[in-house]
């Protein structure tokens, strides 16, 4: 017994001297994955929760690329790229815009398009996403160290703001397992935008024209934006963002591609083309089968991108440049102003053009209708009243634009001088011709009228054509070909001359009513007001001055003739003229009045007839002393009448007839009218006799 107690204690002994020792304790793992530092002076203190790490590795590499992304406050992001991850320091280089876009994808330099992930590794950077733009650093180091798998790296760079200004970030992360979430290299989001330029808006218009260029990859700071018209140097665009700049036209360019260089990146767009510009041309006036010379800018080298018009009627284009244009003027061409345009694009206006022809007669030769007496007179034929839209019975002159209005029986007519051409304005059918009872006639015709310079052609409408209408006042659009009548206030000059005169804000007109009067009103019929009333000595003619001066000529007959000359609306005293005039009295001692007064460079120029047909030209220099003859002539053509033989008359016939029958151009050459005849009661006779003749002296 005892010796079996010896044998299990020995045995006890021996078990527990086998046992192991007891296990070391396994050590604490206290890396964990943070961000402390600073951006732009606010303090980072990111938890490991806030960071996300890629590692980008393919098959066979031994070292990736490692993409940090660090959520901060505010929705606001910092993101490391490191393209080679070890040891060492890496050195950054500005390879991105400073500022972009937020979410763009794509390789700036070498991809094929926009948003398109490629397989292509980029070179080391820091970004900084923030509201809508993402910042690149400029500079900075990021010095990096490798313990087993995890990695603390210290960053210290520098980024730029969309104004250009820097700001700095610096600090420590530190990333755990950094190899742990492993991906290959396709996977890599590239952080730039492809350089492209998808439009540009918009794609035609005059220097200092504002285009908006639309693209991807731009910088959304505007100096890392190179932009280049053609060859010419634009600079920097207005303003830009990572999708659009918006640049000015400069004035020295011309038509040719943008070129846009990024951070030495290259994009193109579109060409964009300049409006013509016109600057001379070698003619002001031109016939059919002539060649005309345009000079200017931005035409084309190409003449069937071009389209040249004269008015309404398109051109033969010879040839064209830049900055020239040859053009033949084809058959059916009229006067009017010289465009040019790119075709589809709206044109631009030169002068205007006038087109001519030989001339060619209408009516009698001109040496059996006038015979000069004294003076170097010539005589020219303009128009005829055999005219389609004659007789004529009164006209008016626009003198800056040199063109004269004609009132004629079937409508009144604009007559170029420079080509003599004429074209219809209204024709009787319209509203100033058409009577309210009864059939027109002469006695319906209008009265007056007068072209005020600025497109618009005032006038009197029979008063016998618009016995019910509130007005017999009435305004054309010239442009439109369209009539208004004005106001509320009807106007009858009665037996006396229809005297018409519109100012820069006023409109006078002659009336006969309890004696004469001169009436002037607003531009609209209204503020009535009297200026001269007279009893005698009826209104014979309204002559236009300089500014808002005209004077109103009493009388008819030479030997009475006063005047009253109006100022702003103010009336001098009646003056007597009639003294002045002595040289014009008709040497057989025949009566001699007025038929046209004209005022020109500080001159009166008057056209006086006698009644053995003589008419006389004479000039009152600076408007002060006597009258000087220029010219004497006889009209020698005739109308027959009851069996009696009777001379066409260049002076108001009748009292149903007092239309102006003289006017003086800018050059200085008189225009007379030798009205139809007429039978005493408003009726044409004998035919239509006579026309409108230019006088030169």
């Amino acid at each position: 017994m005892k010796n079996l107690f010896y044998l299990v204690a020995v045995f006890l002994l021996v078990v527990s001297g086998c046992k192991k020792d007891p296990e070391e304790p396994t050590p604490i793992d206290t890396f964990a994955s943070s961000v402390d530092g600073t951006l732009d002076g606010q303090t980072l203190t990111i938890q490991s929760s806030a960071i996300q790490s890629s590692y980008f590795l393919d098959q066979g590499e031994t070292t990736g690329s490692l993409e940090v992304g660090i959520q901060l406050p505010n929705s606001e992001r910092l993101t490391f790229f490191i393209a080679e991850a070890k040891d060492g320091t890496v050195t950054l280089a500005q390879e991105f815009p400073a500022v972009m876009g937020s979410g763009s994808y794509g390789f700036r330099k070498e991809g094929s398009g926009a948003n398109q992930k490629i397989m292509v590794t980029p070179p080391s950077y820091v970004k900084y996403s923030k509201s809508q733009n993402t910042f690149f650093a400029v500079s900075g180091k990021i010095v990096i160290k490798i313990d087993s798998s995890n990695m603390t790296f210290e960053w210290e760079v520098t980024f730029k703001d969309i104004q250009g200004n820097t700001f700095t970030s610096k600090g420590t992360a530190k990333i755990k397992d950094f190899k742990s979430n492993q991906r290959p290299r396709s996977q890599i989001n590239v952080p730039s935008s492809n350089l492209s330029i998808t439009s540009i808006s918009p794609e035609y218009g005059p220097a200092g024209t504002e285009v908006t260029i639309k693209g991807t990859g731009f910088s959304a700071l505007k100096s890392e934006n190179s932009l280049k018209l053609g060859e010419l140097v634009i600079g920097e665009p207005n303003s830009s963002t990572a999708t659009e700049l918006k640049v000015s036209i400069p004035e020295n360019g011309t038509h040719g591609k943008f070129y846009l260089s990024v951070l030495g990146a290259n994009a193109e767009s579109a060409i964009f083309f300049y409006a013509p510009l016109i600057e001379s041309v070698d003619k002001t006036s031109a016939k059919v089968g002539e060649e005309v010379a345009i000079t200017g800018k931005h035409f084309d080298t190409d003449a069937s991108l071009l389209e040249v018009k004269v008015g309404d009627k398109v051109m033969e284009i010879l040839s064209s440049s830049l900055t020239k244009i040859s053009l033949k003027i084809p058959e059916g061409t009229e006067s009017g102003k010289i465009s040019v345009a790119r075709k589809g694009k709206p044109s631009v206006e030169g002068p205007e053009l006038a087109i001519t022809a030989d001339p060619v007669n209408e009516g009698p030769p001109i040496d059996e209708i006038f015979e000069v007496v004294s003076g170097n007179l010539s005589f020219e034929e303009v128009i005829m009243n055999s005219n389609a839209y004659g007789p004529f019975w009164t006209f008016e002159i626009d003198r800056d634009n040199h063109k004269l209005y004609a009132v004629g029986r079937n409508g009144i007519v604009e007559i170029d001088l420079n080509s003599k051409s004429s074209k219809l304005i209204v024709d009787a059918n319209d509203q100033v011709y058409t009577p309210e009872l009864g059939t027109a006639g002469v006695s319906t015709i209008p009265q007056a009228i007068f072209p005020d310079g600025k497109g618009n052609l005032y006038g009197v409408k029979s008063p016998l054509a618009a016995i019910f209408a509130p007005t017999n006042i009435f305004k054309i659009n010239l442009s439109a070909k369209n009539s208004t009548m004005i106001g509320n206030t009807k106007v009858n000059a009665g037996g006396i001359f229809a005297g018409m005169y519109v100012s820069d804000d006023r409109i006078y007109l002659t009336r006969a009513l309890n004696g004469y009067d001169l009436l002037s009103y607003d531009l609209t019929m209204g503020d009535a007001q009297t200026v001269v009333n007279f009893q005698s000595k009826r209104a014979s003619e309204l002559i236009p001055m300089e500014g808002n001066t005209f004077r109103l000529i009493r009388d008819q007959k030479m030997s009475e003739l006063h005047y009253n000359q109006i100022e702003d609306g103010v009336a001098s005293e009646l003056v007597n003229w009639s003294g002045q005039l002595e040289s014009f009295r008709s040497a057989t001692g025949k009566p001699t009045e007025i038929s046209g007064m004209e005022f020109l460079n500080g001159n009166f120029i008057g056209m006086f007839a006698s009644l053995d047909n003589e008419y006389t030209f004479g000039v009152q220099t600076g408007g002060a002393g006597n009258f000087v003859k220029t010219g004497e002539f006889i009209i020698k053509q005739t109308y027959q009448r009851n069996g009696n033989t009777y001379p066409i008359l260049a002076y108001e016939i009748d009292d149903t007839l007092r239309g102006n029958v003289l006017v003086v151009d800018k050059n200085g050459d008189a225009y007379i009218l030798l009205q139809t005849p007429t039978d005493g009661q408003g009726n044409f006779i004998a035919g239509p006799l006579g026309g409108i003749y230019k006088v030169s002296f």
